[in-house]
């Protein structure tokens, strides 16, 4: 037992557990701020009795909550047991444990710490609230029910709930002995569910995560039953962690089997690069033996990919990314009954600025690590130029952005597939959200003039390139400012890049500057030519009546800019300094 509550304390009264516990309180006043801002506002400033619990249910419904809990429960312990692991610390502890109350103090420490934070954040959150609109309350002519009963149920909820994505994220950490799955693996798992609920099997409402925190749905026992289920799923996944961490800590042969193998692999590579031979192209054609060198650096900055979980995280996380986005045009549909054009959910969710915006950030990730500095980069190094060695970064980079631009499109068709047809003309749905006024209602950018003057095919072709052109921007520089000023600079040029785009958006400099609606326009105008983003924004472009830069002129800035960019990493790869670590990066 003092081995498990060792890992409890160590859990609780650490910085992470105050980092979940404290944005677990700012979430929940987030997700409060607009029914507080209604109470202040009313003449009179009174309400009724209770009326701080009822905000605290509310807000325990609101998105944000429902969006940040199995990202907040994974931050206290999840990654103890890898920590432990790769540190080495886990040797000389072993010496003074057993190996099943090792396990079980991890285990208990993450399920208890992931639970426990939301339910002080509750807690606290409700302190607040009554501290502030407890003198506003007043009693009126009925009695009022309380909410005490339903406040207990709901920690009860929220800490079970804790408690399993804390699990799922130890236990998907220990079985990758990767830090990264421990925080996103949660996240990933939660919204595919609610993916799987929401699109595909509606009438299975104990599918979705969220249902288990609101109660929606024809829960027995008066929602009592969804703790059981909940504490039913903890145990099992608490099980399944201590049978995987017993064999990973006593089966010693398999470890070395697999640094055996990892060294093997290493050695090979290294063998085939330095036992490599000019080929007799050299002589015969120069050009194409460069060509090979360029593809061959591509080939190896690919084969980073195998078993990079931070490549796995960012197509996953883009996959959630799509549906998050596209649920709008999907939940429009599925209401009216209608069905969409295959690529209409591409073509609604990505003509947006915003929705652009987003799915460009995950870029950050995905080129985290370029250029790749493994063991391998010697070797090419001492038999090509480094302007070779850098045209195949760029090649590399070029067709990455490719591939997760296609995937892009590819998921946000699969996910409204079920409601979809393939045939090249603008659906029912179409129709609807640009003569009806509809699309702007529900926050879409349908467009008459997209319907008339364009079909999907062409449309979401045309989008698929101006996304292409922005997210290589991006892309290239990052790539550019690593080379120039490390690693540290290629992101914050790329989020300062992004910055600048959601800046200059005309609904915000009208807000700002108080314009009147006729400077509006030049403002939009302004805004189309000097902004990336809304250049790649479909909508934001002359289609024969307006100043705003047509697709051609849109399509010869990106290209200068990325010659540009080019350039400058061929100019800046000359000066820069080279540092090998000796292993490869993951």
């Amino acid at each position: 037992m003092r081995q498990i509550w060792g890992d409890i304390r160590r859990a609780i009264f650490g910085r992470s557990f105050l980092i979940a516990y404290g944005g677990m309180v700012l979430c929940l006043l987030i997700g409060a701020f607009s029914d507080a801002l209604r109470v202040f506002r009313m003449e009179d400033g009174y309400v009724l009795y209770g009326y701080h619990r009822e905000l605290l249910l509310n807000a325990l419904s609101s998105d944000i909550i429902l969006f940040a809990v199995p990202i907040l429960a994974a931050i206290p312990y999840t990654t103890a047991f890898t920590d432990d692991v790769k540190s080495g610390y886990l040797k000389p502890y072993l010496t003074r444990t057993s190996v099943t109350r090792y396990i079980l103090g991890k285990g208990i420490g993450a399920a208890v710490s992931g639970g426990l934070a939301l339910v002080l954040g509750i807690l606290t959150a409700l302190g607040v609230f009554m501290l502030v609109f407890s003198p506003m309350e007043a009693y009126g002519e009925w009695a009022v029910e309380s909410k005490i009963p339903d406040i207990i149920l709901r920690c009860f909820l929220f800490f079970l709930s804790g408690a399993m994505w804390a699990s799922v994220g130890l236990l998907c950490s220990s079985l990758t002995q990767n830090v990264y799955l421990a925080y996103a693996a949660p996240f990933i798992f939660y919204y595919v569910l609610i993916i799987l609920q929401e699109r595909y099997f509606r009438s299975t409402f104990m599918l979705n995560p969220k249902n288990y925190l609101t109660m929606q749905g024809a829960w027995p026992l008066e929602g009592k039953s969804a703790a059981l289920t909940l504490l039913m799923l903890v145990l099992i996944l608490q099980l399944v962690f201590y049978m995987t961490s017993q064999t990973e800590l006593r089966d010693d042969k398999r470890q070395r089997h697999h640094y055996v193998a990892q060294n093997f692999s290493q050695k090979l590579l290294e063998k085939r690069i330095a036992q490599a031979k000019p080929k007799a192209v050299k002589q015969q054609n120069p050009v194409l033996y460069t060509l090979s060198q360029v593809w061959a650096v591509v080939r190896y900055n690919f084969r980073m990919w195998r078993g990079n979980v931070r490549i796995i995280l960012t197509f996953a996380l883009a996959f959630i990314l799509c549906f998050l986005l596209s649920d709008k045009a999907a939940s429009f549909a599925y209401d009216m009954g209608t069905a969409m054009q295959a690529f209409e959910p591409f073509v609604w969710t990505f003509g947006d600025a915003n929705s652009v915006l987003l799915i460009s950030l995950l870029l950050v990730l995905l080129f985290a690590d370029i250029p790749f500095l493994g063991a391998g980069v010697p070797y090419y190094l001492v038999r090509m130029k480094r302007s070779t060695w850098a045209w195949g970064q760029l090649v590399y980079l070029i067709l990455a952005t490719l591939i997760y631009m296609v995937f892009i499109l590819i998921a946000t068709t699969l996910i409204c597939m079920q409601n979809s047809f393939i045939g090249n003309m603008w659906s029912e749905t179409a129709a609807i959200l640009g003569y009806s006024g509809a699309g702007k209602a529900v926050a879409l950018p349908a467009l008459v003039k997209t319907l008339e003057m364009s079909r999907p095919f062409q449309c979401a072709a045309t989008i698929f390139l101006l996304m292409l052109l922005y997210t290589l921007v991006l892309a290239l520089l990052m790539l550019f400012m690593k080379l120039l000023r490390g690693k540290s600079a290629g992101v914050v040029a790329a989020f300062g890049f992004s910055l600048y785009g959601l800046l200059l958006n005309p609904e915000l400099i009208k807000q700002m500057f108080n314009l009147p609606d006729e400077l509006m326009y030049k403002a939009n105008v302004a805004v189309g030519w000097l902004s990336p983003l809304n250049q790649a924004t479909y909508h934001m472009h002359n289609f024969g009546y307006d100043l705003l830069p047509r697709l051609w002129q849109t399509y010869l800035i990106f290209l200068a800019l990325i010659a540009a960019l080019m350039f400058g990493i061929l100019r800046a790869i000359r000066k820069y300094n080279f540092m090998f670590l000796g292993t490869e990066q993951s």
